[in-house]
C-alpha cells in the first residue's frame, strides 16, 4: 500500500486490515474466499467496531436484496449480472450505491 493511501486510511480511522475487509467482505459473506483469508477477516472484524458495523450493514443489504429477489421473482440471470457489476465497482461507487439503497433498510423487519 502506498504512503498516500495509508495516510488516507489513517485519516478515516481505518487500518490496512480495514481496507482488506472493505475489499473482500462480499466474497467473505458469500464464502468465496480462502479459509486463511476468511479467518484473517473474521479475526479483524471481531476486534474492529467499524468493520463489525460495516459487516452488519452489508449482511442487512444482502438479506434485503435476497428478500426482494424472492418477492419479485427476479431471474437468476439478472442476479448473476448484478453480482458481476457490483464486483467491479470502486469503493466510491459502492458508497453511492449504499447511500441510494438506504431507504430499503426501512422495509426490513
Amino acid at each position: 500500500m502506498s504512503a498516500p493511501a495509508r495516510s488516507q486510511l489513517e485519516e478515516l480511522g481505518l487500518s490496512a486490515t480495514c481496507a482488506e475487509v472493505l475489499h473482500h467482505l462480499w466474497d467473505y459473506l458469500d464464502e468465496q474466499i480462502t479459509p486463511a483469508g476468511a479467518e484473517r477477516l473474521r479475526a479483524h472484524i471481531a476486534s474492529c467496531k467499524q468493520c463489525q458495523q460495516y459487516e452488519d450493514y452489508q449482511e442487512c443489504f444482502l438479506r434485503a436484496v435476497a428478500g426482494l429477489r424472492q418477492e419479485l421473482g427476479a431471474p437468476e440471470s439478472l442476479r448473476a449480472r448484478l453480482a458481476e457489476r457490483l464486483k467491479g465497482l470502486s469503493a466510491q461507487e459502492l458508497a453511492a450505491v449504499e447511500a441510494a439503497l438506504e431507504p430499503l433498510e426501512k422495509l426490513l423487519p
